[in-house]
């Protein structure tokens, strides 16, 4: 019993022997793998690399797939900076470096521009006919006796604004219209005319040309309003 004991306590010469070199191998395979899972980390971390250099993205992304490593997140798209508000020109230094412009030189400011207005008061102006409209106003009737079509303006160079007026008897009898346009620069009055248009036949669409302000006036627009006949 007591040579058991003393036998276990010192083991034989050669189980020491089998128990060093066992130790000893264990310590190379754990060293070995260690650097094989270096190696393919660092494998893996090019491979990941090279998949950031592939340019199609739906390539990348298997390739990250494939690798099981994770997706790369999109970079936020930053907001649109705000357009800077435009400036104007000054019209007093338009052409210019911020040197004075006299007055004859400087661009037209349509905005600055003040006049007395001009009233032309009533004209008589020849008549083209144009053509011919159905005759249906009447009596118990909701067409207007007369149809207004949108004014035309446009400027003779050194003389005056011309304004076109084209309308349309809708009724059964003969008539005079009488109409007033009013010449504007914006929200300004630049001047007005009474236009008298005699004798437009039934179903007969007339046109003709009225003369408005000097082109000196700036004018953008020209309303014009039926005044009679209106039933």
């Amino acid at each position: 019993m007591r040579r058991a004991r003393s036998a276990i306590r010192n083991p034989a010469p050669g189980h020491r022997v089998v128990k060093v070199l066992t130790g000893r191998l264990e310590m190379r395979i754990l060293m070995k793998t260690g650097a094989v899972l270096m190696v393919m980390g660092a494998a893996g971390a090019a491979y990941a690399q090279n998949c950031a250099d592939i340019a199609d993205p739906a390539a990348r992304l298997t390739c990250y797939d494939r690798l099981g490593a994770p997706r790369p997140k999109a970079a936020p798209i930053p907001a649109p900076a705000p357009a800077p508000a435009p400036r104007l020109p000054d019209p007093a230094t338009v052409g210019k470096d911020q040197v004075p412009v006299p007055p004859e030189d400087r661009a037209f400011d349509p905005g600055a521009q003040h006049v007395a207005p001009n009233n032309l008061g009533l004209v008589v102006p020849p008549l083209r006919r144009i053509g011919i409209v159905p005759v249906r106003s009447g009596p118990g009737s909701s067409v207007p006796v007369v149809s207004l079509d949108a004014t035309s303006l446009r400027p003779v160079p050194g003389d005056r604004w011309m304004l076109t007026l084209m309308l349309a008897n809708n009724s059964g009898r003969d008539i005079d219209a009488r109409i007033l346009c009013t010449f504007r620069n914006g929200n300004r009055h630049v001047g007005d005319v009474a236009v008298l248009m005699r004798d437009i036949r039934p179903g007969e669409k007339v046109a003709t040309d009225v003369a408005g302000p000097p082109v000196t006036d700036f004018v953008d627009s020209t309303p014009c309003r039926v005044l009679s006949p209106l039933e």
